[in-house]
Parts: C-alpha cells; sequence; structure tokens
C-alpha cells in the first residue's frame, strides 16, 4: 500500500478534464490549449502550437472517441512509443507540458486503469460511462 498517494475529490474529477477533453475530441485546438493553460498543464512562459497539442492528446482519447473501444495491449504499446521515443515529436511536445501536482494522483489511477483494461482485452463502451461520470464531459459551452 502506498499511503502517501491519496487525494481528496469529494466531487469527483475536476470539471477542466471533462471540459477539455470534449474540447478536444470536437478539435476545439485553441480553447484546449487556453484551459490547459488556465489550469497549469501548460505555463504561462511556455510557447506551443495549439494544433500540435490536440495531435498529442487526441490519440489517447481515442477509447471514448467512438461508442465502442477494444483495449489492447498493442495499442498501449503503440501509444506509450508515441509519447515516450526521445525521437518522436510527441515526445518532444510533452517535454513542454506540466502536470499540476493536483492532477497526479488522477493521472496515476487513470495511467494504471487503463493498463489493466489493456491487459483484461477489455472492450465496452467507454465514451457513455464518461458522459455519466465525468464532470464538465456532456455539458455544452455556454454561449453569449
Amino acid at each position: 500500500m502506498d499511503f502517501g498517494a491519496v487525494a481528496r475529490l469529494p466531487d469527483g474529477h475536476p470539471e477542466p478534464i471533462g471540459r477539455l477533453t470534449r474540447l478536444a475530441l470536437a478539435g476545439q485546438a485553441d480553447l484546449v490549449l487556453e484551459g490547459l493553460r488556465e489550469a497549469g498543464f501548460v505555463k504561462p512562459t511556455v510557447e506551443v502550437d495549439a494544433q500540435a497539442v490536440l495531435g498529442y492528446l487526441r490519440p489517447l482519447l481515442e477509447p471514448i472517441a467512438v461508442n465502442e473501444f477494444h483495449f489492447t495491449r498493442a495499442w498501449l504499446r503503440a501509444e506509450a512509443a508515441r509519447i515516450a521515443n526521445p525521437r518522436s515529436p510527441a515526445f518532444q511536445l510533452g517535454k513542454n507540458l506540466n502536470l499540476p501536482p493536483s492532477y497526479l494522483l488522477i493521472h496515476r489511477v487513470t495511467l494504471g486503469s487503463i493498463g489493466v483494461l489493456c491487459q483484461l482485452e477489455a472492450r465496452a463502451p467507454y465514451r457513455g460511462v464518461v458522459e455519466r461520470w465525468l464532470p464538465g464531459f456532456s455539458q455544452p459551452e455556454l454561449t453569449a
């Protein structure tokens, strides 16, 4: 047991995760980058291209971009190679991103859960789960 890895999330996942995920799936690169900056994932002094950030994130969101997804070891290996290969553009872009401390446990649990799903070769309608349980994902943007 790791008693140091705890976080209180009384309202579930923070709303920006759902909102920014929805915007990324909709291809709203500029709004995604703006939201990532506001949430601390991109520091104010870091210059990155909004479309490049979207290109980095979009493949990771494939499990919820479709109605049903099949998690596989091959999919996980391909994504890990894409973002961990020092010669890849995704790796270079990833060095410009920041993980705010308040999101560390969420990131850790999410990655661990995805690893288990891939080991199990799980297939299910994950988008529906996210629509139901991830705050901000199903809520449309307010328009003025």
